[in-house]
C-alpha cells in the first residue's frame, strides 16, 4: 500500500484551509499549514511533503524577499516538492511566479473544489513518479555495474573483496562480510569495514548458521534488540543466503551497522549481489576442477564456459530490461508505445556504427537512447496529454523535459547513465543553434545527441499516429536532406543515407499499430 501523501499549506485563510482539507481528506492525504519561513523549512525536513500550496493572499507571499525565501527553501529540498499557487487572476504575483517557473501550477480564485481536487492529485502523482524514477535510476546503476562487473583478476578472492566493497557503498552499511561453508564451520571469504572492525565475529557464526538452515533472507532492525554474545553495533542487520544450483546454500552475505535498515530498492540490489557473488564462487570452483581435467574433459569445460556466458547474458539482459521499462514509463505517459524506443535506439546504433564509433559506444547508445524522453515524467498531464495546440506558456513548460530528464539521470558514475544524460539534454538541440533547451550549435552538441535527434525524427515521420499519417520513406529522407546543416549535423545525415538500407531492415522487423486515443 502506498504511504500517505503529505501536503504543506503556506497561509492561514480559514476558507482556503477548509477547502484544501475537504479535498485532501478523501484522497487520504495529510495536510499541515505554516505561517513562517522557519516553520516551513522545518516541515520540509520533517515531513518531506509531495506538495506545497501557496495562498497568494497570505502575508508571507505578499513580501518579495519573503516569497523568494519560500521558493528557495522549497527548491533546496532533497527531493523538491511540487508547488501550487492559489491566486487571484488580476494579481501581479501570478505573472511573476509563472514567468520565473517558481510554481508548477496555478489555480485562480475563487477556487472550484473539482479544480483543486484534480490539481492536487495530479501534482502529487507527478512528484511520486519523479521520486520513483530517481530510485529506479540508482537501482539501475547498481544492477548495470553488477551485470558488467569485471572478473579479470588473478583469483576469486579479489573479486569477492571488490563486490563486498561495492555492496557497502550501495547500502550505506558499515560492514559487509561474505561467509562460506557448512552451518557449523563458516569461513570468511571477503570482508569490508568502512569504520574499523566491528568487535568480535561471534554473532556472524550464529547468523551464518541461521541463513544456511533457513535458506531465506534475514532482517533485524535496531528496535528488535540483540542476542546474548552480540552488541548493539551489530544492528541493523541484513543477511542474504548464497544459493548455488538446486537451492543449496553455500554461504551468506551479511551487512550491518550504520543504518538505517535497507529498504526494497537496496534489498533488491543485495539479492542480485548475492547471486553475483555465488556465481563468482561457482565459476572459481568450476575452473579449478576443469583445470585438473582439461585434457580428458574438454566437453565439460565448454559446457561450463557456456553456463558462465548464459549467466552474464541474463544479468546484462536484466539491466537492459530495467532501462527499457524506465524509458517506456515516459513514452506511455504521452500515448506513445514501446515500439518507438526499440526501433529508434536500433536506428541510433546503426548510424553510430556507420560513423565509426567503437563497439562499446555502439552498445551504450542503443541502451541509452530509449531514455531520451524520460523527462516527460515530470511534465504534468494537463500539458502532456492536452488535446490541441499548446499555448506559449505551456510550450515553455513542455520544453523543460530535456532539462528534467538530465536532472533525473545526473550524478551517476555509470558510463551508460552519463551518456543517457547527454542524450536527454541535447536531443532537441539543432545544428544551427535554434533548438532547445540551451540553444547549443554545431559540435558543441554531443555527437550522441546529434545521432539520436536524427533517429528520433526519422522514426516519428515514418510512423503513423492518430493525429497524422506516416510519411513515405522517400519523403522523410528528402526532409532530412533539406534539414542538413540546419536541424541536423551534415556528417550524421551522410552516415544516415549510407546505412539507409540497414535502417529499413530494422524498420521491417517492427510492426506498430496506430495508437488509439
Amino acid at each position: 500500500m502506498a504511504s500517505q501523501a503529505r501536503v504543506v499549506v503556506v497561509g492561514n485563510d480559514p476558507d482556503i484551509l477548509q477547502l484544501i482539507g475537504q479535498v485532501a481528506q478523501p484522497l487520504g492525504y495529510v495536510t499541515l499549514h505554516v505561517v513562517a519561513t522557519e516553520e516551513l523549512q522545518k516541515r520540509l525536513v520533517d515531513l518531506r511533503p509531495e506538495l506545497v500550496i501557496l495562498d497568494g493572499d497570505c502575508a508571507l507571499c505578499r513580501e518579495n524577499d519573503t516569497l523568494q525565501t519560500i521558493v528557495d527553501i522549497v527548491r533546496a529540498s532533497p527531493l523538491r516538492p511540487q508547488m501550487l499557487l492559489i491566486v487571484r487572476t488580476d494579481d501581479s504575483l501570478r505573472e511573476r511566479m509563472w514567468r520565473h517557473s517558481a510554481a508548477d501550477d496555478l489555480l485562480d480564485k475563487p477556487v472550484e473544489t473539482l479544480d483543486l481536487h484534480v490539481r492536487v492529485r495530479s501534482l502529487v502523482r507527478v512528484h511520486r513518479l519523479t521520486a520513483q524514477t530517481l530510485r529506479d535510476r540508482d537501482t539501475l546503476n547498481a544492477l548495470f555495474e553488477l551485470s558488467t562487473f569485471s572478473s579479470a583478476w588473478a583469483g576469486a578472492d579479489e573479486v569477492l573483496q571488490a563486490l563486498a566493497r561495492r555492496v557497502s557503498e550501495w547500502t550505506g552499511l558499515d560492514h559487509v562480510v561474505v561467509t562460506l561453508g557448512a552451518a557449523s564451520q563458516p569461513e570468511i571469504a571477503a570482508e569490508c569495514h568502512q569504520r574499523g572492525r566491528s568487535g568480535g565475529h561471534a554473532f556472524l557464526e550464529r547468523r551464518h548458521a541461521e541463513l544456511v538452515a533457513r535458506g531465506e533472507q534475514l532482517l533485524i532492525d535496531e528496535a528488535e534488540g540483540v542476542l546474548v554474545g552480540e552488541s548493539q553495533a551489530s544492528l541493523p542487520y541484513v543477511g542474504v543466503p548464497l544459493k548455488a544450483h538446486g537451492s543449496n546454500v553455500v554461504g551468506g552475505l551479511h551487512a550491518w551497522g550504520g543504518g538505517p535498515l535497507p529498504g526494497g530498492t537496496h534489498l533488491r540490489v543485495l539479492r542480485v549481489a548475492a547471486e553475483r557473488i555465488t556465481t563468482e564462487i561457482q565459476v572459481h570452483e568450476s575452473n579449478r576442477k576443469l583445470e585438473e581435467m582439461v585434457q580428458a574433459r574438454t566437453a565439460d569445460l565448454t559446457a561450463a564456459l557456456e553456463r558462465l556466458r548464459t549467466v552474464n547474458t541474463q544479468l546484462i539482459e536484466a539491466s537492459r530490461d530495467t532501462v527499457m521499462r524506465l524509458a517506456r514509463a515516459a513514452e506511455y505517459r504521452d500515448g506513445d508505445t514501446g515500439e518507438h524506443v526499440e526501433r529508434m535506439s536500433s536506428y541510433a546504433q546503426a548510424i553510430a556504427r556507420q560513423m565509426g564509433l567503437n563497439a562499446e559506444e555502439q552498445a551504450l547508445i542503443k541502451l541509452a537512447a530509449p531514455m531520451h524522453d524520460v523527462g516527460k515524467i515530470g511534465i504534468r498531464d494537463a500539458i502532456l496529454l492536452k488535446n490541441g495546440r499548446l499555448t506559449a506558456d505551456e510550450w515553455e513548460v513542455m520544453k523543460q523535459h530535456p532539462t528534467i530528464g538530465a536532472q533525473i539521470l545526473h550524478g551517476s558514475r555509470s558510463r551508460l547513465l552519463q551518456m543517457a544524460e547527454e542524450i536527454a539534454l541535447s536531443h532537441h538541440e539543432k545544428w544551427d543553434g535554434t533548438g532547445y533547451p540551451q540553444g547549443a550549435a554545431g559540435e558543441t552538441i554531443p555527437l550522441v545527441g546529434r545521432i539520436v535527434a536524427l533517429a528520433d525524427v526519422f522514426d516519428a515521420l515514418t510512423t503513423p499516429r492518430v493525429y497524422k499519417d506516416a510519411w513515405s520513406v522517400e519523403d522523410a529522407v528528402a526532409h532530412i536532406r533539406r534539414e542538413s546543416g540546419k536541424h541536423f549535423d551534415p556528417r550524421v545525415v551522410e552516415a544516415f543515407e549510407q546505412c539507409l538500407n540497414g535502417l529499413l531492415d530494422i524498420r521491417s522487423r517492427f510492426v506498430e499499430p496506430v495508437a488509439q486515443g
